[in-house]
C-alpha cells in the first residue's frame, strides 16, 4: 500500500532528460515506485493531469537564517515549489555565537537582508552544534541546507577589527571551521564586499577552503567586487580556490553598474577556461536586473570598524560625510561602490524600513526621499541610516537584461533567489521586499522558458533542482528516482507565473498546484497546509559520524 499516489504525471526528474508520462508512488519520506502503478492501491492518490511532476526546488542562494526562526511556515518558498533553502550565504550567518561579540553579530545581522525583520533579533544558541540542534527542534516547513558563514567566524574571534588576524587568532578561527564542519555544514561561505570580509586576507580565506576541500565540500563567494574590477576579483577568486582544491561557487555571477555592461561575457569565459583544465566552478543567478543589499552598504568600509554602531557615530560627524561623499564620488580601488553603480539615485529605492514613523519612504527612490525630506540625497541617505539604525533595504537597479538571460541561459548555472523566506500575513507580511523572494522560480518557468524561450522546461527544472543538489551533495534529493527523498513540486507548465513585482512584491505565484516536502504535503490544490516537515540536510561525514 503506497501512502501517496502521483497519477497522469508528466515527470521531469531534474536531470536535464526529456519529460515522460508516468505515475510516482510515495511511502512515508521516500519515492518508492516510478512507472506503471494502476495496480497499485494507495492512501492519497494526486491527480497530475496537464500537470509536471518534478523534484522540489532547490533554492540556492537564500538568506532565511532567521525568517526561518521567527516564522517556520516559510510560506513564499512553499508556494514557489521550494522543498529547500540554503542559508548561510554572502558570508552572513547566525552562529556560532560569542557572547562578549553577540551584539556586534546582532546589529551586524539588522543591517542585512537575514534581519530585516520589524523585531528585536534574538540568537537563541551560541555554537555551530546548539544552533543545528534548535533547527532540529524547531523544523520549518522546508529543507534547511546549511553553509558555514565566514562572517560570524572572524566577529567571533576579532569583532569588527580591520586587523590581519594573529596567527593564533587565526588557528582559533580555523579551529572553528573544522568543528562547524564536523557538525554538518554543507559548505563554508564569505562576503568579500560587506564587513567583517572586506578585511578578510587571502591567507584566512586559503586556509579556511582547505579545511572545506578536506570534507569534500565547497567554497561559495560574494567576491570583492562585482562592478567595475569584477574580473579580477574572479581571478582572485579563482587563483585562491584552485591553491586550497576546493570546489569553486561564485553567488549571483553578474556584471554590476551600467560601466560594466558586457563583461559578464568575459566572465562566463574565465569560468569555462578553468573549467576545461579540470577545476570545479560552479555560478548561481536571480533572474532580475536589480539587486537588493542594506543602505548602509553605501557607507565606505572604514565607517564600520569597530562595528555597526561605530559607523552610525561617524556618519554623524560632518568632516566623515564630506569624506564618505568623496569615496562614493570617486571611488575606492577595491571597493565595490554600490552607490557609483548607479546612474542617479533614481536607480535606489527603500525597500524596508523597522520603525513605523519611516514606512513611508519604502517604494521611494533617493531622489523621493531627499525631496520629501526637503535636503539633498546624501544627507537623506545619514538621517535615515541613524534614525533606522542602520536597518534599512534598498534594491538597486543596475545590472542589463541581456547579460542577465545570458547567464541564466548557461547550461550549468544554478538559480537563487539571494531572498529571505517571507509572507503574506503575519510577523513577515510586515516588511517590504524585492519581487524575487515571491517570484524567482516562477519567473524561470514563465518568462524564461515560455515567454521567451531561452531554454528547455527540462533544462530550467535542472537549474532548478538536480545542478544544486550536486554541488551540495545531498543525499538522495534534487531527481526523482526510486529511493530518494519525496520532496515533489506538481506545476501547471501552461499557467506557472510569477505575480511579484517591485511596486507590489509580496505577491505568491500562480500554478504551483501541489508541493511535498519529505513525503508530507504541503501545498494542496494551491493552498498552504499547516505542516512543517522540512529537516536540516548536513554533509556526508556528520551523516556517517553522528
Amino acid at each position: 500500500m503506497l501512502d501517496i499516489k502521483i497519477i497522469n504525471a508528466k515527470i521531469i526528474d531534474g536531470t536535464g532528460s526529456p519529460a515522460y508520462d508516468g505515475e510516482v508512488g510515495i511511502v512515508e519520506d521516500k519515492i518508492t515506485k516510478i512507472g506503471d502503478l494502476s495496480n497499485e492501491d494507495a492512501k492519497t492518490v494526486i491527480d497530475a493531469k496537464g500537470n509536471v511532476v518534478a523534484p522540489g526546488f532547490i533554492d540556492m542562494h537564500t538568506h532565511s537564517d532567521m525568517s526561518l526562526v521567527y516564522d517556520r511556515n516559510a510560506s513564499s518558498r512553499i508556494y514557489s515549489g521550494v522543498t529547500t533553502d540554503v542559508i548561510g550565504n554572502c558570508g552572513i550567518g547566525v552562529a556560532p555565537v560569542k557572547l562578549e561579540n553577540k551584539q556586534l553579530l546582532l546589529d551586524y545581522l539588522g543591517t542585512r537582508i537575514v534581519g530585516s525583520m520589524p523585531v528585536e533579533l534574538e540568537l537563541k544558541w551560541d555554537t555551530y552544534k546548539s544552533y543545528f540542534e534548535y533547527m532540529e527542534q524547531n523544523p520549518p516547513a522546508v529543507n534547511v541546507a546549511p553553509l558555514l558563514a565566514q562572517g560570524p567566524i572572524r566577529i567571533y574571534e576579532m569583532g569588527f577589527s580591520k586587523e590581519e588576524p594573529t596567527e593564533e587568532q587565526l588557528q582559533n578561527m580555523l579551529a572553528e571551521v573544522e568543528e562547524c564542519f564536523k557538525q554538518g555544514a554543507l559548505g563554508v561561505t564569505t562576503g568579500l564586499v560587506y564587513l567583517p570580509g572586506e578585511y578578510t586576507t587571502r591567507k584566512e580565506i586559503l586556509e579556511i577552503c582547505k579545511i572545506a576541500a578536506k570534507y569534500g565540500c565547497f567554497y561559495a563567494t560574494h567576491m570583492r567586487t562585482e562592478s567595475d574590477e569584477v574580473e579580477q576579483a574572479l581571478e582572485e577568486t579563482i587563483d585562491v580556490a584552485k591553491e586550497a582544491g576546493v570546489h569553486l561557487h561564485v553567488s549571483h555571477l553578474k556584471a554590476m553598474g551600467y560601466k560594466n555592461f558586457g563583461k559578464a561575457t568575459n566572465l562566463i569565459k574565465q569560468i569555462r577556461d578553468v573549467q576545461d583544465e579540470g577545476m570545479e566552478v560552479s555560478f548561481d543567478v536571480y533572474p532580475y536586473t536589480a539587486g537588493m543589499t542594506s543602505l548602509s552598504a553605501l557607507m565606505p568600509p572604514w565607517t564600520f570598524e569597530g562595528g555597526v554602531g561605530n559607523m552610525l557615530e561617524r556618519i554623524k560627524d560632518e568632516e566623515n560625510r564630506k569624506q564618505i561623499i568623496k569615496d562614493i564620488e570617486e571611488g575606492i580601488p577595491g571597493w565595490q561602490n554600490f552607490a557609483g553603480c548607479c546612474k542617479t539615485w533614481d536607480d535606489i529605492t527603500i525597500v524596508s524600513v523597522t520603525k513605523e514613523e519611516d514606512t513611508w519612504m519604502e517604494g521611494k527612490t533617493i531622489t523621493q526621499v531627499a525631496e520629501q525630506k526637503g535636503t539633498d540625497p546624501y544627507t537623506a541617505i545619514f538621517e535615515t541610516l541613524i534614525n533606522e539604525n542602520g536597518r534599512v533595504q534598498i534594491t538597486t537597479n543596475f545590472m542589463d537584461d541581456k547579460e542577465v538571460e545570458m547567464i541564466l541561459s548557461q547550461p550549468d548555472v544554478m538559480v537563487g533567489s539571494d531572498s529571505m523566506s517571507l509572507a503574506t500575513e503575519g510577523l513577515l507580511a510586515k516588511t517590504s521586499t524585492h519581487p524575487r523572494a515571491f517570484g524567482t522560480q516562477t519567473k524561470v518557468l514563465s518568462e524564461y522558458v515560455r515567454d521567451r524561450k531561452c531554454f528547455s522546461l527540462e533544462a530550467a527544472v535542472r537549474k532548478l533542482t538536480g545542478l544544486p543538489a550536486e554541488v551540495l551533495k545531498l543525499d538522495r534529493r534534487g531527481t526523482l528516482k526510486e529511493g530518494n527523498f519525496a520532496d515533489v513540486v506538481i506545476f501547471n507548465p501552461d499557467t506557472v507565473k510569477d505575480k511579484a513585482t517591485y511596486a507590489n512584491p509580496k505577491q505568491y505565484p500562480e500554478g504551483i498546484e501541489t508541493v511535498l516536502v519529505n513525503g508530507v504535503i504541503a501545498l494542496e490544490n494551491g493552498k498552504q497546509v499547516n505542516v512543517l516537515p522540512g529537516r536540516l540536510l548536513k554533509n556526508e561525514y556528520a551523516r556517517k559520524n553522528q
